[in-house]
């Protein structure tokens, strides 16, 4: 009986001193781990995928007669997504074409009576000159008693009749004058705003014409055939399947050692530890989420309670791997940032950097607009 409690006893001891020594090797590598790994990594598992997301409104108003597209479908730069009834536009655009070309027959016209009047003027002043000279004559007559005073008036009148005469040719020269503008059609007023009006109409046509700002996902439809849209209506949201980036809120005890351009990690619960993202840290946002948000708490208050703040650190991502391995806004992200280079900048300066999208639909439009109003120029003059 006592060898047996001698034999259990010595099983306890060795199975004791196992489980002391386990626990100190454990301590070992775990301080042999954080020592030369994890101090210098820090984590976080709320932290979300967010992108720019491109929304679509119509440039002109009217009601929806087509409809090219659905939610999830993939759409190209400058695909057209719908159109707007273009009846009255049409029409509006065929009266700017009868418009300018009415002014340019109108100027071409005013340029003949430009030249007109240039002749009349020629002839009054040989009129005048006429008149001066037979004012003159009879003058001399006149001081020699040679002639009455009441012939002598006809002349004098006939004189300043002519010199009215030429004034008013003149005046009507330089009023046709003032209304050309100069030789130069593209120059006249009348016909700059006609060729405005023209390319405005031809402008608000091409725009009847819904076409996506972004190639990408369709993300949200708001419109239907029959449906009344107008600028201020949001038909249609577009993801952009370039441009992602994370924002990861780390806990503010966490911040100490997070800089600007260091190196993270990041797994995707869509595909799980197996595939690896990578990206840089790109900013830290200057403010906790909860001191943006549309009620801020107010902590001045008799039962205040401290609670451990997030700050949002955006992240970067591969656009490479994304394009192979494709994530959606919102997807969940675990992150880890290699801390090892701490001799980074925590804020970046400002520098002129070019816009993450734009876009210019309608660019060939004006284009297009001034050409069908140079042809229109060129055909009535």
């Amino acid at each position: 009986m006592q060898d047996t409690n001698k034999t259990n006893n010595k099983k306890r001891n060795r199975i004791l001193i196992f489980f002391i020594i386990l626990i100190f090797l454990s301590i070992i590598g775990y301080l042999f781990y954080y020592y030369l790994y994890g101090q210098f990594y820090e984590s976080t598992d709320d932290a979300y995928v967010k992108q720019n997301i491109v929304y679509v409104t119509p440039q002109v108003s009217g009601v929806v007669d087509e409809v090219n597209i659905n939610t999830a479908q993939y759409v190209k730069y400058k695909e057209q997504i719908g159109h707007i009834d273009s009846k009255d536009i049409e029409i509006a655009f065929k009266n700017s074409k009868n418009s300018l070309a009415q002014s340019v027959r109108h100027i071409k016209e005013l340029h003949k009576q430009k030249d007109k009047a240039k002749a009349l003027i020629s002839l009054r002043k040989i009129q005048v000159d006429k008149a001066e000279s037979d004012f003159k004559r009879n003058q001399i007559l006149f001081s020699n008693k040679a002639i009455s005073k009441e012939v002598y008036d006809n002349f004098k009148y006939a004189l300043e009749e002519a010199k009215e005469n030429l004034n008013i040719a003149k005046k009507n020269y330089l009023s046709i004058k003032v209304l050309l503008k100069g030789e130069n059609i593209y120059n006249n007023p009348q016909i700059k705003k006609a060729v405005l009006a023209l390319e405005k109409a031809y402008i608000n046509l091409k725009r009847c014409d819904i076409l996506s700002p972004k190639s990408g996902i369709v993300a949200k439809k708001n419109f239907s055939v029959g449906s009344h849209v107008n600028p201020q209506t949001i038909i249609a949201a577009i993801v952009p399947k370039i441009g992602f980036w994370v924002d990861a809120n780390f806990k503010e005890t966490k911040l100490k050692n997070i800089r600007i351009g260091q190196s993270v990690k990041l797994y995707s619960d869509v595909y799980g530890k197996n595939i690896v993202f990578h990206g840089k840290v790109v900013g830290i946002l200057p403010g906790t989420g909860s001191a943006f948000s549309l009620l801020p708490a107010q902590n001045a208050t008799g039962n205040w309670i401290k609670i451990v703040q997030r700050v949002p650190v955006r992240i970067s991502l591969n656009q490479k791997e994304l394009q192979k391995y494709p994530l959606q806004v919102g997807n969940s992200m675990e992150v880890y940032v290699d801390t090892h280079i701490r001799n980074k900048k925590k804020l970046k300066k400002v520098k002129i950097r070019k816009p993450n999208f734009k876009t210019n639909l309608y660019k060939d439009a004006l284009k297009n607009a001034k050409k069908i109003a140079d042809e229109i120029i060129k055909k009535n003059l």
